[in-house]
């Protein structure tokens, strides 16, 4: 088995102001530094231009040209210095050009790509997973679209650092519910649908005060508009109802407030649909649906194949198939409270004995 131990590691996400920059800092960079006697990262690198992805062609352009040239470059001189045993990213076509990751593959650098949304966006990343040394997915649905690449892949869940994971096991609910998220129409409508069965959720996260309201950024005019973030005009009319309603209470949350929110919510609710070309949403899963166990929430999530092979449905996560289902485990939950708890507590051991770095990279070292 090939042995992983000093690594170039790209994230384009850490270096941006977007909301998710901290959280892949803290799982991804810090996590494989935890693990690694040797991580090297990208220096003065800003991909702003590069987001969001969906509104750019992964087509050539100059700034993805510069940016490619400038990580060559970094690369090339870090495995001049010590040795590159490989590259491990997670990309975006419109990131970086192809013929990055074929020149260090040709140089002898293995290069793994990380993208944990092919159920409805394989084709952000469809460019570089025809390149790529190793695939490396968490959705079995996207399966055949990384087959049909002919490149080897590895379906398996996110890796987490357990030292960004500190325990939020629940003592005393404050909150029945609480979530953390953005404002997407899906989670507006499934929440006011709580709401209306008697299940009012804690929200937390940006995008759902008043004050950053707005509609979602227009398309550049060169592109054409993407129904996965526009959604229909009936829609959009719909969100603008609900989203008074279901944002009564909600504020933003800082990384400093995750873990006391989270240890005072009975259960921590997760919405992990996508929606695709097609328009239509499916469930797959998200890092929030690893994050949040591996925190100790009783954690109850949309139900999906992905969920149930990373968790143990029923005793180290709870699923919902529709949101009657939602509603009634909530109850459930707040009748059972050390039922619950437990929950939290088996799920936590899963996640820090199964989904971290250190059992990752054994498994990428082996799929090379």
């Amino acid at each position: 088995m090939k042995t992983v131990t000093r690594v170039f590691a790209l994230v384009p996400d850490c270096h941006t102001t977007s909301r998710y920059r901290h959280v892949w800092r803290r799982q991804f960079y810090e996590g494989l530094e935890g693990v690694l006697p040797s991580v090297v990262l990208p220096q003065k690198v800003d991909f702003e231009w590069a987001r969001p992805p969906q509104s750019r062609s992964p087509g050539r352009s100059l700034e993805r040209d510069q940016m490619s040239e400038r990580l060559w470059q970094q690369i090339k001189h870090a495995h001049a210095q010590r040795g590159l045993d490989a590259i491990i990213s997670c990309c975006f076509s419109a990131d970086i050009d192809p013929g990055l990751i074929v020149r260090t593959v040709e140089m002898g650098v293995p290069w793994i790509n990380f993208f944990c949304d092919s159920v409805y966006a394989f084709d952000y990343v469809e460019a570089l997973a025809k390149v790529t040394s190793l695939n490396w997915f968490p959705e079995h649905a996207a399966i055949p679209s990384y087959r049909a690449t002919g490149r080897p892949m590895l379906c398996r869940p996110y890796a987490l650092n357990p030292a960004a994971l500190p325990p939020a096991l629940c003592d005393i609910a404050e909150h029945a519910v609480g979530f953390v998220g953005a404002p997407t129409s899906n989670r507006v409508i499934l929440l006011a649908a709580l709401r209306a069965l008697g299940s009012r959720v804690a929200i937390r996260g940006h995008g759902w005060q008043p004050s950053q309201l707005g509609s979602a950024p227009e398309p550049p005019p060169a592109a054409k508009p993407d129904v996965r973030v526009r959604g229909s005009r009936r829609e959009r009319m719909l969100i603008r109802l609900l989203k008074p309603l279901v944002r009564r209470g909600s504020r933003p949350l800082s990384e400093s407030e995750m873990t006391a929110f989270l240890s005072h919510c009975r259960v921590v609710l997760g919405l992990n649909q996508g929606r695709g070309l097609e328009g239509k949403y499916q469930s797959y899963l998200k890092l929030r649906d690893v994050e949040f166990p591996g925190y100790g929430c009783c954690y109850l999530t949309q139900h999906n194949q992905d969920v149930a092979a990373a968790l143990e449905p029923g005793r180290e996560v709870l699923t919902f198939r529709h949101i009657p289902e939602a509603a009634s485990l909530i109850r459930w939950s707040t009748r059972n409270a050390r039922e619950a708890r437990a929950i939290g507590e088996a799920g936590r051991k899963r996640v820090l004995s199964e989904h971290t770095w250190a059992s990752r990279i054994q498994e990428l070292a082996g799929a090379l």
